[in-house]
């Protein structure tokens, strides 16, 4: 029984090896395409896209964060049914899901996120072009914040949106790389923790004497 036990362990942590390699190698070869501007959706013909693409904007921190959060987010839901096939199967397979993961996160990137962005840029500027009275109030108070609404309150809204987004997916991820990297370094997986219930103790009523 405990060395059925052991081969589940070891079974489980290869496992999580394997993921946490498989997910370092899909972000390197993202920020790679990222950083070079190459995009899966490109390769495609257009005639195959439902609506036309539009054209990306300049590499920035922001990008970089958005496309690795998001990807980071999907290989949280790859399919474990791929796990019992053979390796060579696995591995072919392995390629197949880099090409649809990096295809979504260029399809939202730049289908979804970058027309979002665009409407929040427009609105920033309207905002700080406004003539209303309450915006007159505050300006006259606060003089810099007109320009900064115009100039800088976009990119500062797009790097924490984006960086907040992949914080976010790798706070799912560090449960399973945690793991990993202790089996890694301790050549096996920590001992669950087992926290002791308390268990209130319950008072018996003390029978009371009959009165006659």
């Amino acid at each position: 029984m405990r060395q059925l036990r052991m081969r589940r362990q070891q079974r489980r942590a290869e496992e999580l090896v394997r993921e946490f390699y498989e997910s370092m190698l899909v972000l390197a070869l993202d920020l790679l395409l990222q950083w070079n501007q190459w995009h899966v959706v490109r390769v495609l013909k257009p005639n195959k896209l439902p609506d036309e693409v539009p054209e990306p904007l300049p590499v920035s921190w922001s990008t970089l964060f958005f496309a690795n959060g998001l990807l980071l987010t999907l290989t949280q839901y790859r399919p474990q049914r791929f796990k019992r096939w053979p390796s060579v199967v696995r591995k072919l397979l392995l390629l197949l899901e880099l090409f649809v993961m990096l295809f979504v996160v260029d399809y939202v990137l730049l289908s979804i996120w970058q027309p979002f962005l665009s409407i929040c840029d427009q609105a920033l500027h309207a905002l700080g072009h406004s003539k209303w009275t309450w915006t007159r109030f505050i300006f006259h108070y606060c003089p810099r914040l007109s320009a900064w609404l115009i100039n800088d309150a976009f990119y500062f809204m797009r790097f924490v949106a984006s960086l907040s987004w992949f914080l976010l997916a790798i706070e799912g991820a560090a449960a399973k790389w945690r793991l990993a990297i202790d089996f890694m370094l301790l050549g096996q997986l920590p001992d669950p923790i087992i926290v002791p219930r308390y268990r209130p103790k319950r008072r018996h009523a003390q029978s009371r004497p009959t009165q006659i």
